[in-house]
């Protein structure tokens, strides 16, 4: 929030006033007016934007499906056969972020973009 003084000596409030609130001030032609809306960024995306959220809730559903001592045995023992390189080509520190990586890489090869 923000309240800027005019000349006249009259605050004029830009923003929201709280976190809570639906809506915002905003000043148009020396007026001030309140403009409620919803919040929806997530809802519109480009049809990029949902290949690669695709792409990552892929990998977090198979992610979360490595929860037994076997399973991160075996995922230790690829992340070291692989030397740390995924399939993009780029080195990771952690196995989990090579796995990740690797599965969100797989998924964008199975199911190319396509406009």
């Amino acid at each position: 929030m923000s309240k800027v003084k005019t000349s006249s000596g009259i605050d004029e409030i830009r923003g929201k006033t709280n976190g809570r609130d639906s809506g915002y001030f905003y000043m148009r032609n020396g007026k001030q007016f309140y403009r409620s809306r919803e919040e929806n960024y997530q809802q519109n995306q480009s049809p990029r934007q949902k290949w690669n959220s695709a792409a990552f809730k892929y990998a977090n559903s198979q992610l979360k499906l490595l929860t037994s001592p076997e399973a991160k045995a075996q995922l230790e023992t690829e992340f070291e056969a692989a030397k740390h390189i995924a399939s993009n080509g780029k080195s990771y520190s952690t196995s989990r972020a090579w796995k990740f990586n690797s599965l969100i890489h797989d998924y964008k090869l199975a199911h190319p973009f396509q406009q």
